[in-house]
């Protein structure tokens, strides 16, 4: 059998993982196709402020418990590497922007866990696992889907062509994978393309000294009438993993109705200078010091991907942003793409041993029933959290200090977390298994 993963990123890599840690590897072939050109991706760059910043990825990533517990039963030294990489976040502070604490609460303890870590650092954490050979630096950029005894045929940006068996999509939010599943069912196209939410963002690294008097494994995230901003340490100290390492990680979000149209290539002094202009009267030391000198090198519109009715179709499975690109305020992005992987592992492993001949068609589709209603629960939270960053009156400002106040005090949030905490890939799976048999 011979499996395309399309896109090299978290999901691609951590999907090939996956495939070799179940044995799928074991006389079949998969194929890494990435687009992006070969960089110094390497958690040593990570801490260089002149050659690693925002622009090269996005920034940092939250590992909430789920996603840690994924990489741990993949591979016990890769969930160590990044324990020691990033920053384990062990309380979370929210204020605002008049200086008030809002929440101080713990983000938990023992194996219930955050970790706040460079994207580029884990991706290079997971690529190293990877063999060279797998990886193939080239543009995937349409997808003919498998029809009668055709099987998904791949365009690449060069006009060559190849067939494969299987076809796994990590290729984020602009997918093309999923551009060819909707667009074949003359569906309307723009009902499943990616929707700009009126929010951009600026944000990026930064030495940790700028972050002075903030303790070791905090999080903190300020909300404001005018936008959020949050900040925390990224990596960790290599003598003591409990201790903060050089670089920190801040961003900042704020209400734009008319996404830019090339917020590719941005001013950098404008948004600094509107960047300072917004959090002027903020009363937050450390956001004051950053605003203060930062460099703004990129501009991050916030899109997502509306909800689909399906994550496969003709041969092909979406992974990850290609089937569920979160708003950032959900921190379960990465984590959600990670439960991704392991669950259509499984399946796949399960259904092939059981039946070779009809099996990829139903993982795929155990898959996609599996892992919506899950994505279901987080999109629709993640859309509430977002409307807080929105530009707001006074009185609705206050409105919103006093219900997060209130819910912190009432546990309003404990039933969700203890949902999405208490999630464990391989018992839904054979759970999911046994009530189709």
């Amino acid at each position: 059998m011979k499996i395309a993963i399309i896109g090299g990123g978290i999901s691609g890599l951590s999907q090939y993982l996956w495939l070799r840690k179940v044995g799928l590897l074991d006389g079949h072939s998969a194929t890494i196709y990435e687009a992006r050109e070969a960089q110094d991706h390497s958690a040593t760059a990570a801490a260089n402020l002149e050659t690693y910043n925002a622009s090269v990825i996005g920034g940092s990533i939250g590992l909430s418990p789920t996603g840690l517990h994924v990489l741990k039963r993949l591979d016990s030294e890769l969930h160590d590497e990044v324990l020691r990489t990033g920053h384990i976040i062990r309380n979370w502070r929210v204020s605002n922007a008049r200086g008030w604490t809002l929440v101080n609460s713990p983000a938990g303890g023992g194996d219930e866990m955050m970790v706040m870590i460079g994207r580029d650092a884990c991706c290079q954490i997971l690529r190293n696992r990877v063999p060279d050979d797998a990886v193939v630096g080239c543009k995937v950029i349409d997808v003919n889907l498998a029809e009668g005894n055709n099987r998904p045929r791949l365009v690449f940006q060069d006009q060559a062509t190849e067939e494969f068996d299987f076809v796994i999509a990590c290729d984020g939010i602009w997918s093309c994978v999923r551009q060819a599943m909707f667009g074949a069912q003359n569906l309307d196209q723009y009902e499943f393309s990616p929707q700009y939410e009126g929010l951009v963002g600026v944000g990026g690294f930064i030495p940790s000294s700028k972050l002075q008097g903030t303790p070791d494994g905090e999080m903190n995230v300020a909300l404001g009438g005018n936008g959020f901003f949050g900040y925390g340490y990224s990596t960790g100290n290599a003598q003591d993993s409990s201790k903060a390492g050089e670089t920190a990680t801040w961003w900042s979000t704020y209400t734009l109705n008319q996404c830019p149209e090339d917020w590719r290539n941005i001013d950098k002094g404008d948004v600094k200078r509107e960047l300072q202009k917004r959090h002027l009267g903020w009363k937050n030391t450390v956001i004051q010091n950053i605003v203060q000198d930062v460099e703004v090198d990129s501009l991050y519109p916030t899109f997502i991907t509306p909800l689909l009715p399906t994550w496969e179709k003709g041969g092909c499975v979406l992974v990850g942003d290609a089937a569920h690109a979160l708003q950032p305020s959900s921190g379960q992005g990465a984590s959600m793409a990670l439960e991704d992987c392991e669950s259509l592992a499984l399946l796949l492993r399960h259904y092939l041993q059981e039946e070779p001949e009809s099996g990829l068609v139903k993982a795929s589709r155990k898959y996609s029933d599996l892992r919506r209603p899950r994505l279901d629960m987080v999109f629709k939270k993640a859309q509430q959290l977002a409307g807080m960053k929105q530009d707001m009156g006074v009185a609705q400002e206050m409105l919103m200090y006093f219900f997060v106040w209130l819910f912190s005090r009432l546990k309003a949030t404990e039933a969700y977390e203890r949902k999405l905490n208490a999630y464990d890939v391989p018992t839904e799976v054979s759970k999911a298994i046994r009530e189709a048999d």
